[in-house]
């Protein structure tokens, strides 16, 4: 169709073109407004939407994750993009449907069990202590927000109950075990002897007549590669790192983002908890009250804040260092909490106890960090950058979008896009469908490899899509040169013939002799003695893994029957190597029963399929709404 218009682009047929293809538009865009699928979404489970800046997100982590295990920061995973968005939509439709089904049965992660969650996490941790200031700074260096974090950290703690409540489910019957110890770990008494090809190898001749028989019959698999050679212009982000920015401008962003630059205020305080949670009697929220009141007069008296907090509080992740709770940011702690915190001085303590959903409070205040905003002159360099990369951003959307219109609206060449966009065009040297194993060759990109073949490049010799390689970089290209594949010359691939041949002769007259002697065997005929060079390999027992004798003879050990009266079973194999070997199974016995450690793995195994299975029934019975693909085209 592109084609056709390309031809036909002029006159009263183009008109025609347009009217025709602008009704579907205009009613494709009604229908946008009728019905519309926002833009946002990635993708939506039983109504539940799954947003795509979250996708995109954890798209980038998964390839920071293979970076980090391949130990390369700059490995470029473009050839795997569309695989890892699969593997990450598929996750958060996965924890979706488990997240639903745990709150559809009732289940939930308290509070406490939350903070316990996330005190004992050694990252958060200093002197085997929960550090608050190094918790809010390890999420703040991260990019995430304490409340994100939390929500994140109680659904992975639901998701494991949940995984484990159907994993751990799982059992084995002493049945079972018993047919895994007469089947699967079934042992085999067995010898084996191995006729090599190689022993005919000498009495083998190729004629030139067998060459030239055999060059004929296969000429295809003796062509040269077809190859091509091509003209391309990429465009990246990089190539608008020359923008300007006025220092006004840098000023503007400062201001704008000021918000950004501010460490906020922190306070360093210590508390006592005495607990009386929600689930807590009248009498025990009386108590409760009492022996907080008791602890202040002793305060007040002058004992230690930092001894009594040790002796007396229930906050076990703060007890043994005296109720210290490290810096902290707002909203941070509980409401009431920051609310007293907020009202008091350096050196105070509380004058009535602080009632939260945990208990009473008495809290000392130690220090303060007062609010503090980065001074322009600091950050300038760093302002330049980021304004930098987001205009140099936004310009790549813009000039990338004239590019693509560029090489499509003048499909016969690549002048007009380098002149208007003043870039320049390379050449490559030929290759073949394989394209370039050097990882900084535009040809080590499978998508620029295939369009170069396609028969819009190689047939009708124009422009090809343009092609994303990379984040922020793209590329288009036409052909230059076509060497079409042709038959080798003879002389050239007769070694090979020979070779060939030679292989599948000498592979026939193993496989002649091991079946004439297999007869012979079968017949009690005694045929080894006529072989100084062939002989039976000493009896052995062998399970189905085993990695002493060759794999393929323990696997027609085990496709035999069971030996009777001691009278062994035989059998013939060709071997990949081209060898032959003859199988005597001379006997069988039931493996040995699983050990108690070996249960507990296999029982391991059996409930992770299980809760594979429940995920699978889950995602069946879900209505989800894939966007995914909308969103990669527009």
């Amino acid at each position: 169709m592109l084609q056709s218009i390309r031809e036909g682009v002029q006159g009263w047929l183009a008109w025609v073109i347009v009217i025709i293809i602008c009704i579907p538009f205009a009613l494709w865009g009604i229908q946008e407004y009728v019905s519309p699928t926002p833009k946002s979404l990635v993708a939506e489970v039983n109504g539940v939407e799954l947003s795509e800046r979250e996708f995109q997100d954890l798209v980038r982590q998964r390839k920071q994750q293979l970076r980090n295990q391949f130990q390369n920061a700059d490995i470029d995973f473009s050839f795997m993009d569309a695989q890892i968005k699969k593997s990450v939509l598929n996750q958060m439709i996965e924890e979706q449907v488990l997240l639903q089904a745990a709150e559809n049965a009732g289940m939930r992660i308290g509070d406490n069990l939350l903070v316990r969650k996330i005190h004992g996490i050694p990252a958060f941790q200093e002197n085997d202590v929960f550090s608050q200031a190094r918790y809010e700074q390890l999420l703040s260096s991260n990019g995430m927000s304490k409340q994100k974090f939390e929500i994140d950290m109680r659904n992975a703690t639901l998701l494991e109950q949940l995984r484990l409540g159907v994993a751990n489910s799982a059992f084995i019957t002493d049945y079972d075990l018993q047919q895994r110890a007469s089947l699967e770990k079934q042992e085999r008494l067995l010898s084996y002897v191995i006729i090599p090809a190689n022993r005919f190898k000498a009495e083998v001749e190729i004629s030139d007549a067998d060459v030239n028989a055999y060059y004929k019959k296969n000429a295809a698999r003796y062509m040269t590669d077809e190859k091509v050679s091509v003209e391309y212009v990429e465009f990246s982000q990089a190539d608008l790192a020359d923008i300007k920015i006025k220092e006004e401008s840098i000023k503007e962003y400062y201001e704008t983002n000021k918000e950004k630059f501010k460490t906020p205020i922190q306070w360093k305080a210590r508390h006592i908890l005495i607990e009386a949670g929600s689930d807590a009697t009248d009498e025990e929220v009386k108590e409760a009250e009492k022996q907080t009141q008791d602890l202040l007069v002793k305060i007040n008296a002058g004992e230690s804040f930092e001894d009594l907090a040790k002796k007396f509080s229930d906050d076990f992740g703060s007890r043994k260092t005296g109720g210290d709770l490290g810096w902290f940011g707002a909203k941070t702690m509980v409401k009431p909490f920051e609310d007293a915190v907020k009202a008091m001085k350096v050196g105070d303590v509380t004058t009535a106890a602080v009632k939260t959903q945990f208990g009473f409070h008495l809290i000392k205040l130690e220090d303060i960090k007062p609010e503090v905003v980065r001074p322009f002159e600091d950050l300038r360099e760093q302002l330049l950058a980021e304004l930098k990369k987001e205009r140099a951003e936004s310009a790549f959307y813009g000039q990338g979008e004239q590019f693509a219109n560029l090489a499509f609206e003048n499909p016969n060449s690549l002048e007009v896009l380098t002149k208007t966009l003043n870039l320049k065009s390379k050449t490559t040297e030929l290759f073949d469908n394989s394209g370039s194993q050097d990882k900084d060759s535009i040809l080590s990109k499978p998508k620029v490899v295939r369009a170069a073949f396609s028969n819009a490049v190689l047939k009708d010799g124009y422009n090809s899509e343009v092609i994303k390689i990379a984040e922020q970089h793209i590329v288009v290209l036409r052909l230059k040169n076509h060497e079409v594949a042709k038959a080798k010359p003879i002389e050239d691939v007769k070694d090979e013939i020979v070779a060939t041949l030679t292989k599948e002769r000498i592979q026939e007259q193993a496989a002649a002799l091991g079946k004439k002697l297999l007869t012979e065997i079968k017949d009690k005929v005694d045929v080894l003695e006529a072989y100084d060079d062939l002989n039976w390999s000493a009896a052995m027992w062998a399970g189905r893994d085993d990695t002493i004798v060759p794999k393929a003879i323990v696997n027609e050990a085990f496709k035999l029957g069971k030996v009777e009266s001691d009278a062994a079973i035989y059998a013939g194999i060709e071997l990949n190597n081209v060898d032959y070997a003859l199988v005597a199974l001379l006997g069988v016995k039931d493996g040995k029963k699983d050990s108690e450690a070996d249960v507990k793995k296999l029982e391991q195994a059996i409930g992770d399929n299980e809760f594979k299975q429940f995920v699978a029934s889950l995602k069946a019975k879900a209505e989800i709404k894939d966007h995914s693909k909308k969103l990669s085209d527009s």
